[in-house]
């Protein structure tokens, strides 16, 4: 059995490790600050753009190469990098031209900078979205799909908040959330439907949904578990699990 000196020992280096740990992240955060202050805003907003995208991404990426791929850890390495650096890169050109937009137009105005104008924002948006989102990938594509919908449930509870749409009785007033969604909801299921040559829907998306509605009308491991990859046979308990710990809830 552990004598008790070594356990003492252990436990030692473990809290000298966190220490550490804690010491290297102050570090970390001091630097970067002392780093930040002395950049422009259209710097900042780069650096803050790659930061975001890494937090993102590389969360993300782990957690599918853990649970879906079938890709080796070297495979699935590089295609986090590629992700990260493509959602980084993306993000901190759109924010560093917003933001020298910005100043611009407002320079060239005379009036205010920094995002506070509308008209300035909307001019700015509109160029970083033409020369940045503009140019066609299957990043920019699933993020300008992702802004649309936000742009429509916007405007949904601002048409709501005008009158333009009966408020409903089970939501705060101004909230247009049921309109927007059974409206979402019935065109993407009526795209679907009609097949993916006649309404082509994002393919990820498709993928999604034929799994969900048109797959659960087999049996079999190739009904439910060939979309879901690495993992895929122990779903089912992992299902189980998820729902006996809630029902114990």
């Amino acid at each position: 059995s552990e004598s008790p000196r070594s356990h003492f020992g252990s436990r030692r280096v473990g809290q000298l490790s966190i220490y550490s740990l804690r010491t290297m992240a102050a570090s970390i955060v001091a630097v970067t600050n002392t780093a930040l202050e002395v950049l422009p805003p259209e710097v900042r907003a780069i650096a803050h753009a790659f930061m975001y995208a890494t937090r993102i991404r590389l969360v993300d990426g782990l957690v599918k190469a853990v649970l879906y791929s079938n890709k080796t850890w070297s495979q699935e390495g590089e295609s986090i990098i590629k992700l990260t650096w493509e959602h980084g890169s993306q993000l901190a050109a759109f924010a560093c031209m917003y933001k020298a937009a910005n100043r611009l137009v407002g320079a060239v105005t005379g009036g205010t900078t920094g995002g506070g104008h509308q008209v300035h924002a909307a001019v700015a948006g509109f160029l970083g979205g033409w020369m940045v989102w503009g140019r066609y990938s299957k990043f920019n594509e699933t993020l300008n799909l992702y802004l649309y919908g936000r742009v429509l449930y916007a405007l949904a509870q601002t048409a709501q908040a005008r009158g333009y749409l009966p408020k409903s009785e089970t939501l705060p007033a101004g909230s247009g959330y049921r309109w927007w969604s059974a409206i979402v909801w019935m065109i993407v299921m009526y795209q679907f439907e009609r097949g993916q040559k006649k309404h082509p829907i994002q393919s990820s998306l498709y993928s999604s949904m034929d799994y969900l509605y048109h797959k659960s009308d087999g049996v079999g491991f190739q009904a439910w578990g060939a979309k879901l990859g690495r993992g895929a046979e122990i779903m089912p308990l992992a299902v189980i699990a998820v729902v006996l710990a809630k029902l114990r809830q």
